[in-house]
């Protein structure tokens, strides 16, 4: 199975992945990450991203998925994610109605390269914790999150990729996770 791991900044999505791949070992992950293509090629992110920044994500994010070889990978993130970051920086003016739709268009071509979509909502009881990948600006993480429930029924209405929600600490997650998927 194929799955990508997808929601706002600051949810545990990298934590999850580590803790999903040494719960179930016949699953790899990518060596790099988004968060690789950021700090290599220095891209602002979050509020200060545009057309640029969002683009090379893109590019990054759909070439990953869809080359990335093997039956049981795990992705941190994927172009919904892109798609998401790139919607609210227009709603913002920092992109262009034009990216925005080759983002759209790829969102969904990259789908037939998953079987499994697992979003991991903002939780309040979460601290922002600001760094170089995070923004602690409430407004902004609430409209993230209400872009990518948003988001998610569309692409559900439209396509048959399974989309679970992942809620709870750490070991709740996982075994949540062997109910919903192996067994």
């Amino acid at each position: 199975m194929r799955i990508a791991v997808i929601g706002p900044h600051s949810t545990g999505k990298t934590t999850f992945i580590q803790d999903f791949v040494t719960a179930f070992p016949q699953y790899t992950t990518p060596s790099k990450t988004y968060r690789d293509a950021v700090l290599e090629k220095g891209l602002p992110i979050n509020q200060k991203t545009g057309d640029q920044s969002q683009g090379n994500l893109l590019t990054f994010l759909y070439d990953q998925t869809t080359t990335t070889e093997g039956a049981n990978v795990i992705f941190d993130r994927c172009v919904i994610d892109n798609y998401v970051y790139s919607y609210c920086g227009y709603l913002k003016g920092n992109i262009s109605s034009e990216l925005l739709v080759v983002t759209k268009r790829k969102m969904y071509d990259s789908l037939a390269h998953l079987d499994c979509l697992l979003f991991i909502p903002t939780a309040a009881c979460v601290p922002l914790t600001e760094d170089n990948f995070r923004d602690i600006d409430l407004e902004y993480t609430d409209l993230i999150n209400k872009t990518f429930i948003e988001v998610l029924f569309e692409i559900s209405s439209k396509t048959h990729i399974p989309i679970y929600v992942v809620t709870g600490n750490r070991e709740e997650r996982i075994k949540h996770m062997r109910e919903k998927l192996f067994s």
